[in-house]
């Protein structure tokens, strides 16, 4: 089977123009949540990253946040997404980004809710999970990670970034299912399968979709398009 460079490519970017990537990060979460939010954190574990590029969702399908600061607490990286448009509750659908200057995202990435103050709110974590330059999902969490659903589409040219998310129709008309998914364990990898062109043409670029699932705070999409 042949192995694929995939990580979560960022949609668009509000810090500067961005091309297709497979080295970005750009995630759709839905939450699952029974407190009320106000924003969201990222952390970038064991890693000073320089962010070139964010998305902050696309209205009306998202709850857009107007707000974005980066620090460096310890050795980690804080992306914190403000002042979404509505307050974040059960159902509440919101899509985050970033690019880093080095075109990479940590095997694990950890993302929590937080209150009015901007602080953490307990027991509101989420983890992700990124591919590597082989092709394969390594878990790198502490915990199993479930994916499901996983579909691709072989398409005859790349499309912008902004295009990469669940509510562009005439995508997921072409996308096609791969596989049913699994859960690895703490140290576990996963190859993703390659999807077919449906004409019979090359490929110029590769969309894939899939779900995490079974945490508690949000149900979660990563998109990827791999030039």
């Amino acid at each position: 089977m042949r192995r694929l460079v995939i990580l979560f490519a960022l949609a668009a970017s509000s810090l500067g123009a961005a091309t297709a990537s497979a080295t970005m990060c750009n995630i759709d979460f839905a939450a699952t949540i029974s407190v009320t939010a106000y924003d969201f954190g990222i952390v970038l574990p064991n890693t000073h990253a320089t962010i070139v590029g964010i998305y902050n969702g696309t209205s009306p399908g998202d709850d857009v946040f107007s707000g974005f600061s980066i620090s460096y607490p310890g050795a980690d990286t804080l992306l914190h997404w403000t002042n979404p448009a509505s307050p974040i509750v059960n159902g509440t659908q919101i899509h985050v980004g970033w690019t880093t200057s080095d075109g990479t995202c940590p095997k694990c990435v950890t993302g929590f809710f937080t209150d009015q103050k901007g602080n953490k709110i307990p027991g509101t974590d989420v983890h992700l999970l990124a591919i590597n330059h082989a092709g394969t999902a390594i878990n790198d969490c502490p915990i199993p990670i479930t994916l499901t659903n996983l579909r691709g589409a072989c398409l005859s040219e790349p499309l912008e970034l902004a295009a990469l998310n669940r509510t562009n129709r005439e995508l997921a008309a072409q996308l096609q299912d791969l596989s049913a998914g699994a859960t690895l364990q703490p140290g576990a990898d996963f190859a993703f399968p390659l999807p077919t062109s449906s004409s019979g043409g090359s490929c110029k670029a590769y969309v894939f979709n899939y779900d995490i699932v079974g945490q508690e705070s949000a149900r979660i999409s990563p998109w990827v398009e791999l030039p």
